[in-house]
């Protein structure tokens, strides 16, 4: 019994990070100034809105949360946080952004939530093909031509035919 060496998982990249790429849109002279990842961005301005609005209700009923030098550290870096870890990539190679959104995927596919099957990959693959034929008399007369060139170099094309 020969044992095959299992397969090797398939791996896709994207060079190009249209949409993580950061933008570069200060210049000072000609030196470019680093740039604002604007994804990131925005789910820092969301999160930090969301942030200020709960830290400021409860500081309403704890008051050693108000607004000073020392509690500005609370009410202004988890926003800031947020905008460095949402842009960086994960060891999976995925921003937190797209990695989110494979973790709901993944949780919350319509057939796991209705109990329609177990996700799961088929054992067996199997190729079905289609062959199509046309009717054109341009593309037949292509077609025979093709076929007697390649009869007359033997080639198998011809012979799969007979």
């Amino acid at each position: 019994m020969s044992q095959e060496a299992p397969p090797e998982p398939l791996v896709a990249y994207d060079h190009t990070d249209l949409v993580n790429r950061p933008k570069r849109i200060w210049n000072w002279g000609n030196i470019p100034l680093p740039g604002l990842l604007l994804p990131a961005l925005g789910a820092a301005f969301g999160f930090g809105l969301v942030w200020l609005v709960t830290l400021f209700t409860v500081s309403a009923f704890l008051p050693f949360l108000g607004m000073s030098m020392w509690t500005s550290i609370l009410y202004f870096g988890p926003p800031f946080a947020v905008y460095f870890v949402w842009g960086r990539p994960l060891p999976s190679a995925l921003t937190l952004s797209q990695q989110i959104v494979v973790w709901t995927d993944w949780w919350f596919q319509p057939k796991r939530l209705q109990g329609l099957s177990a996700d799961q990959e088929p054992e067996h693959l199997h190729w079905q093909v289609i062959l199509f034929t046309p009717g054109s008399p341009r593309w037949q007369a292509r077609y025979d031509a093709a076929r007697r060139v390649a009869a007359e170099r033997g080639s198998a094309f011809a012979a799969a035919r007979r």
